[in-house]
């Protein structure tokens, strides 16, 4: 048997071992002690007065908007990254070699795997950021139009 030939978790630990090195856990996985429990508050931490209103905080807009931001450039990266998959694997000649060539071939295909993805994923972020600019921009005129409106009801009120 090879013995530089992995063919579990088991022998990929041992080798890793044997050359001194621990695995490590990619920095963009989550670990579990990093996960938040739900709060029910709701993502948006919107909680309801019974003032029937609803009050934006532009700070908090753009706080939201520049996480998203950071969130869009991790995805990025991992595209860039992704690109190293479109590479075929050395599959070996067993029997099942050419069935698994065939399953996995399309990993990193640029239409299917995992390219397309996460660039539906970049694509699902942009929506959304562009959704909560749009909300906060708009809610922004309505405050403006109103200041703007109590501004000529108090001239008018004082000639």
């Amino acid at each position: 048997m090879d013995p530089h030939r992995l063919q579990d978790k088991a022998d990929a630990r041992r080798f890793l071992h044997e050359m001194g090195k621990q695995p490590q856990t990619p920095r963009h996985v989550a670990t579990a002690d990093e996960v938040k429990a739900p709060t029910g508050a709701g993502s948006a931490e919107l909680i309801a007065d019974g003032d029937d209103r609803i009050e934006l905080d532009p700070a908090e807009i753009a706080a939201a908007d520049a996480e998203l931001a950071r969130r869009h450039d991790e995805l990025s990266e991992l595209l860039a990254q992704a690109k190293e998959l479109e590479a075929p694997l050395r599959d070996g000649s067993g029997p099942v070699a050419t069935h698994l060539r065939r399953a996995f071939g399309l990993r990193g295909s640029a239409d299917t795997g995992v390219q397309a993805t996460l660039r539906d994923y970049l694509d699902e972020l942009a929506t959304l950021r562009e959704a909560i600019r749009r909300a906060g921009a708009g809610h922004q005129a309505a405050d403006d139009e109103a200041r703007d409106s109590l501004r000529g009801f108090h001239r008018d009120a004082g000639s």
